[in-house]
């Protein structure tokens, strides 16, 4: 009996991912992740910042004792800065967002179905109820409820 039920959960599952990959969320999310990985300025921009992150690890591990540490961090973040606001980064990381979303909200709505009390961990705090104040905390128990 044991064995079917966990068929008909994994083929809900199976339903529930195809449905999810049919979403806006899911293609946008898909459109923008081709863009970052064939858009060859994009490319070169995340080689150029891996290349100026591993520079600056090597330099970090003397701290601000390194005679190059100020510039070589200044001259990250500023890079940085400018990856984050290249517009295919942009969407992509909107579309990120967004698909991110709808997962949490996916998982959010499954576990109250199991329970009110199945602890939802999400980035998003709409979609999430652990309050970081359960037994394992030291805060009040919410288990007997």
């Amino acid at each position: 009996m044991i064995a079917i039920m966990d068929f008909e959960i994994l083929d809900s599952l199976d339903s529930l991912n195809d449905m999810v990959t049919e979403t806006a969320e899911y293609k946008n999310y898909c459109n923008y992740k081709a863009l970052l990985d064939t858009d060859d300025e994009v490319r070169g921009m995340i080689k150029h910042f891996a290349r100026l992150k591993e520079n600056f690890i090597d330099v970090e591990r003397f701290g601000k004792y390194h005679p190059d540490f100020s510039t070589k961090r200044k001259e990250i973040n500023q890079y940085k800065k400018a990856l984050d606001m290249h517009p295919i980064i942009m969407e992509y990381r909107r579309a990120e967002f967004q698909l991110q979303s709808l997962l949490d909200e996916i998982l959010f709505i499954i576990g109250q179905s199991v329970s009110p009390h199945a602890n939802i961990v999400s980035s998003n705090p709409f979609f999430s109820n652990s309050s970081n104040s359960g037994c394992a905390t030291g805060g009040s128990c919410g288990c007997a409820g």
